[in-house]
């Protein structure tokens, strides 16, 4: 048994050797990416430089990632206004490094990154967007003869759809050059820990605990106590200007896959918490509260006709949802008391892969994220919580600069159209072209004074992209 805990340990201590060694920081390849081998452990390098141009008909001074949940409306200087820039940033640089203990267990660390990371308003709600901005840092053990599969680290949440088992590579994420995705997609990349199970490689078990955030929507009503738990002044380690919420237990997913040799099935459970810690104007306790949720989810992957014509379903429906949507709608909202309420809501997402030709895919999604209306009337008829509809929600001055909106969304939407051309394929590496054209929606809820507000959004891009091999 020492033997092996000694051989294991070396196989690691290789794996981060190599991880780590300026002589393999070098610019990364594509998917097969290059590869070199030093001491057993097999190193990858992965990634593509990207050029792409940006056209947005409306200014939401945005980069490559879009803000679905906050378009222009006409009360912004934005909405009359359109916006068009050139953005490298998606630029990505990957290391995979592999090795075999023996021939049942394998060992793997992966780093992916790229340059979006926003340090200054950086938040651990969705893409843990710190700088250097980490896209993946995790490492696994897989037992072939168990049918185990161990992961640690930061990567694609178990809620997010796989196009395989439960395989951290085989994420099914959409094909857009939006780097925000599209509206109703599920994900989080973060930080935490899961154990899956299969079975022959057909049927999968997981369970994951994930790093925990809520996210708390406004509303027109001040609240008189104050909930510690929302927006705590970053500590040590995070930028000044960063806010966390304070959250005791992690987000748990369990998840079962089913690939029975056409086509993808999952269904998986999303259970979180919500704290609360009330302090009265004096700035004395006046209580703790804590809720659990839950929420269902579900995926499928259908080869219509294989490698040619695909299609995916995916969505999620249940209490506290928010941040886990490309949307970022909110999780929870304070009622009278102050206390954080899990709003309901659901996300969907359908689309079409069309492949007629290995240098030519085009893709087609249709999503949308939406909460349910959670309000209650207070003293003197005041309206507290999401979707108020009564005074002293407020969206009179839609179309002034500057006027009040302060309705909450009701649902967001976008429809999206793209293609990905495979120009040049060789020894020096890979080139391909993208284009995309993306409509969005945003739609409020009405309000008694100044009706029900709506902001569109059309949105080109193109995008360059050199992979090296």
């Amino acid at each position: 048994m020492n033997t092996r805990l000694f051989k294991v340990a070396g196989i690691a201590f290789s794996i981060l050797w190599a991880a780590q060694s300026p002589l393999f920081a070098g610019p990364p390849a594509p998917d097969s990416g290059v590869s070199v081998n030093i001491k057993g452990v097999t190193i990858d390098l992965g990634g593509f430089i990207e050029a792409a141009g940006i056209y947005r008909s409306t200014n939401s001074n945005s980069d490559i990632a879009s803000k679905f949940q906050s378009l222009p409306l006409s009360n912004s200087p934005g909405y009359y206004q359109d916006q068009a820039l050139f953005s490298a940033r998606q630029s990505r640089l990957s290391l995979l490094a592999k090795a075999d203990f023996d021939q049942e267990t394998h060992l793997a660390g992966y780093y992916e990154m790229d340059f979006l990371g926003a340090a200054p308003t950086a938040n651990s709600n969705e893409s843990n967007s710190y700088n250097l901005r980490i896209r993946h840092l995790y490492t696994t053990i897989d037992w072939d003869n168990l049918g185990l599969h161990l992961l640690g680290g930061q990567t694609w949440s178990l809620a997010t759809m796989n196009s395989e088992g439960i395989v951290p590579g085989k994420v099914l994420s959409p094909m857009t050059i939006d780097a925000q995705y599209v509206v109703g997609f599920t994900w989080t990349r973060q930080p935490g820990f899961r154990i899956v199970k299969d079975f022959d490689r057909m049927l999968w078990l997981g369970v994951s605990v994930e790093n925990p955030q809520t996210t708390i929507a406004s509303q027109p009503k001040a609240i008189t106590a104050v909930n510690d738990a929302n927006s705590q002044a970053a500590g040590s380690n995070f930028a000044s200007t960063n806010t966390m919420s304070a959250n005791s237990v992690p987000d748990f997913v369990g998840k079962v896959a089913f690939d029975p040799g056409w086509g993808h099935f999952e269904v998986y459970d999303l259970a979180r918490n919500f704290q609360s810690n009330l302090v009265n104007s004096t700035k004395t306790s006046i209580g703790d509260t804590s809720i659990e949720t839950n929420a269902a989810g579900a995926g499928i992957l259908l080869p219509i006709v294989p490698k040619v014509l695909t299609l995916m379903a995916s969505g999620l429906i249940g209490s506290g949802i928010g941040r886990y949507g490309s949307g970022q709608l909110s999780d929870a909202v304070q009622d009278q008391q102050g206390i954080d309420i899990p709003l309901n809501g659901s996300q969907l997402l359908t689309g079409l892969t069309f492949t007629p030709v290995p240098e030519a895919t085009v893709y087609a999604y249709y999503g949308q994220e939406q909460i349910n209306r959670q309000a209650w009337t207070g003293t003197n008829d005041s309206g507290y919580g999401y979707g108020v509809s009564i005074a002293p929600a407020n969206n009179s001055g839609t179309a002034t600069i500057g006027g009040t909106v302060n309705g909450n969304i009701s649902k967001i939407s976008e429809i999206t159209v793209g293609t990905w051309l495979k120009c040049y394929e060789g020894k020096a590496g890979e080139i391909r072209l993208g284009l995309q054209y993306a409509h969005a929606e945003d739609l409020y809820y009405s309000v008694a004074d100044g009706g029900t507000p709506a902001a569109y959004q059309n949105q080109f891009y193109v995008s360059l992209r050199y992979y090296w091999k």
